[in-house]
């Protein structure tokens, strides 16, 4: 059987797969950080999902309104979600633009601003979008869950509600 990726560890620890699909002239570019809500700490519970959305608000170089113009221009999107255990970022575009995600991702990490009325703004999002999702018998379900597995690291809305900006 023939390797479906290629595994490389770079000098920094950055462990990168590549698995090439020669079927379409696109790139969908991830980045997985281990890192979630199982690592929060009272009273900061919800932080990796803010920190996520926070991502998204641009760096000196490149601006928000920047950054999705920049992929959008070629028709390609970009997104991120947060769970448990990992955070994911990515972008997919045509296969020609990959130097662009790997210089956005890159920047993001390093340079991402954190402005304080955006930080509130957003933390209102998140919380609408938890509040959003405790109607769902599903969600219960998964929270009732986590609660029992992981007691220290259960993920409460209100305190993201009491949040201190001045606490990050």
């Amino acid at each position: 059987m023939s390797k479906t990726h290629t595994k490389t560890t770079l000098t920094n620890g950055l462990t990168v797969l590549l698995k090439e699909i020669h079927t379409t002239p696109l790139i969908s570019f991830w980045v997985w950080y281990r890192v979630g809500s199982r690592d929060e700490v009272p009273p900061l519970t919800g932080i990796s999902h803010l920190v996520e959305h926070m991502q998204f608000k641009g760096t000196p170089d490149y601006p928000a309104e920047v950054m999705d113009n920049a992929v959008a221009r070629d028709g390609g999107t970009r997104n991120a979600f947060t769970f448990l255990d990992w955070t994911t970022y990515f972008e997919t575009m045509p296969a020609d633009k990959i130097d662009l995600a790997l210089r956005l991702e890159a920047d993001r990490m390093v340079h991402s601003l954190f402005d304080a009325k955006e930080f509130a703004a957003e933390r209102t999002v998140v919380i609408s979008e938890r509040e959003g999702s405790e109607n769902e018998p599903t969600f219960l379900l998964g929270e009732a869950v986590q609660q029992t597995a992981f007691r220290v690291h259960s993920y409460h809305h209100e305190i993201l509600e009491t949040w201190q900006i001045s606490r990050l």
